[in-house]
């Protein structure tokens, strides 16, 4: 029955933080979104210039619309595709079987599916954003790939392996260092998962975040206020307030789920101890 309470204790837990933190972050993305001007190339670098004289570390946090784009020719490793910005990563599959004794003693056979990241990478050419009239922002993404809204537009898996042991001739690794986990006897290698994740060149984008002047140019990086948001993303507007607005819902309703279940759970425990 301890074990009852626990797991209640646990899924209260978690309906607190679905209800409270959780919601209170995608209402705060949603009142953002609704509250927040898009603003035009031209009246963000006349606020940020305005400004540079009395502070010029000065940041402002805006709303702009545009397109994707790069000064650099940027192609993604695995499907040669001309992108605006990608990441790409290459997971190794495998698995595991052994023998165990269930609770009665008797034998059974397990096997435990692994994915372990051989290496990872992301295209180095600055991100754009552009408008109809050719001015450009600089979007950071050094380091914070993982906040932009990438789409998936490859995810392959390779399950031969000509190369053997010869592993570092095959291309499909793309890796520097060996430093995959050895799982002992019974593992056995299934393949190579490749993975990538984009931009598209000439797509439209959406971002918010704080832009900045630096080097005479505009940079848009994430908030230097935690609570307020940064996103970069393919959506429309309208639809990242409706899917904001849809998480908030989700959260409310899990949260609550979790919250009962959990405190129906611990009194049972109660009572049964």
């Amino acid at each position: 029955m301890i074990a009852l309470i626990i797991i209640g204790v646990v899924l209260v837990g978690v309906g607190v933080y679905l209800t409270v933190f959780q919601r209170a972050k995608s209402a705060n993305v949603a009142l953002e979104i609704q509250a927040q001007p898009t603003k035009t190339f031209e009246e963000v670098k006349e606020a940020l210039e305005a400004m540079q004289e009395y502070n010029p570390n000065y940041r402002e946090l805006v709303e702009v619309k545009g397109f994707a784009s790069t000064n650099e020719t940027v192609r993604t490793p695995y499907t040669n595709r001309q992108v605006a910005f990608y990441t790409a990563e290459t997971v190794q599959v495998s698995e595991t079987t052994e023998e165990y004794r269930d609770s009665q003693g008797d034998r059974k056979i397990r096997t435990t599916k692994h994915e372990d990241r051989m290496s990872s990478e992301e295209s180095s050419a600055e991100l754009l954003l552009k408008d109809n009239a050719g001015n450009e922002i600089v979007i950071e993404t050094n380091g914070i790939a993982n906040k932009l809204d990438l789409i998936k537009t490859h995810d392959h898996l390779e399950t031969t392996n000509p190369y053997g042991t010869n592993y570092k001739n095959d291309p499909f690794r793309r890796y520097s260092v060996y430093n995959v986990p050895r799982y002992g006897t019974g593992h056995r290698i299934i393949g190579y998962k490749q993975v990538e994740k984009t931009l598209p060149l000439g797509g439209a984008l959406y971002v918010m975040g704080e832009a900045y002047m630096l080097a005479n140019r505009i940079w848009i990086g994430p908030p230097k206020d935690k609570k307020q948001p940064f996103i970069v993303t393919t959506k429309s507007e309208e639809q990242m307030l409706k899917d904001t607005q849809s998480s908030q819902t989700t959260s409310t309703v899990g949260g609550i789920i979790c919250a009962v279940l959990g405190l129906a759970l611990f009194i049972i425990g109660i009572v049964k101890k």
